[in-house]
């Protein structure tokens, strides 16, 4: 990630240690902490706020500051969790960037049809504090009726739900499972996801295409490319150092995105990739 805004931030002749100072704050999956450290970042008087992981840490440094600009990073919809009045014009001093994650859903299922044709059960694992929750579930169900699917929507919120999230894909005899777009997902519980997708030997698609992320034993992954999205944030930091106001910058999407395919953890799967899915990965991690 630092090295997408780093990227972004050099587009416009900023160097941190240079010409530049970055300071770091991280809640590390304790979003009471978001509130003080967005207050001792308004008291210190950055110039800018850098908001990553959700739309928890951009709320509290909303809240911590109207004159402070701040530039978002994450993949959900902003209008819908309240950051910004729209997409094309958001006002106020909030701008950023989406990964639109969410919106992809129906092709991930797609693409995991394709990967395991014969299922005839799918599950698709949401947060239901997630407020891209309840879309997901909506775009699963309707594709997963055009491919002749039954989808089991399934909430997990944290490590315990997870564990019974995955026992009960097990009951329902599912064939595949996809993981909904959520920072919990794809930052605090990603290895376990992995890891009981493994266990229960159930195919599964995570909802981030980070390479590394992939290559740590996930089977595979569909959507934009993530740095992309760090670099353009970066940049609208960058922007906004030069004197462009946050209401002025219209909140990016991506336009690249990126299928990568694991075959170690297929084979451990027991799957046979079929070669159009091959051909067409843009990253196949051996």
């Amino acid at each position: 990630m630092i090295g997408g805004v780093r990227a972004g931030l050099a587009e416009y002749g900023f160097v941190d240690g240079q010409n530049l100072t970055i300071i770091y704050r991280a809640a590390e999956g304790q979003p009471d902490r978001l509130p003080p450290m967005a207050a001792d970042l308004v008291v210190a008087r950055v110039s800018a706020i850098l908001a990553t992981g959700g739309p928890l840490p951009t709320r509290a440094a909303k809240a911590a500051t109207t004159t402070i600009p701040i530039v978002f990073a994450y993949g959900g919809d902003p209008v819908a969790d309240g950051l910004v009045a729209s997409i094309n014009r958001p006002g106020g001093n909030v701008t950023g960037a989406t990964f639109i994650g969410a919106s992809l859903t129906a092709k991930r299922l797609e693409i995991m049809r394709e990967l395991v044709p014969q299922a005839t059960d799918a599950a698709l694992l949401v947060n239901p504090r997630n407020t891209l929750a309840k879309g997901q579930a909506e775009d699963g169900l309707a594709a997963a009726r055009t491919l002749g699917l039954r989808l089991h929507v399934l909430n997990a919120s944290n490590a315990a739900e997870m564990d019974e999230a995955f026992a009960t894909m097990e009951r329902l005899k599912v064939a595949l499972a996809m993981v909904g777009v959520d920072p919990t997902f794809g930052i605090t519980l990603r290895d376990q996801i992995v890891a009981l997708g493994l266990r229960y030997r159930i195919p599964t698609m995570s909802e981030s295409t980070s390479r590394g992320r992939v290559a740590g034993d996930g089977l595979i992954g569909y959507g934009p490319v993530l740095q992309d999205t760090w670099r353009q944030a970066g940049g609208y930091v960058g922007r906004i150092l030069k004197g462009t106001k946050p209401s002025e910058l219209p909140i990016l999407q991506p336009t690249r995105f990126e299928l990568v395919i694991n075959l170690r953890t297929a084979r451990a799967l027991g799957l046979d990739v079929p070669p159009r899915l091959l051909a067409i990965a843009d990253d196949i991690v051996e």
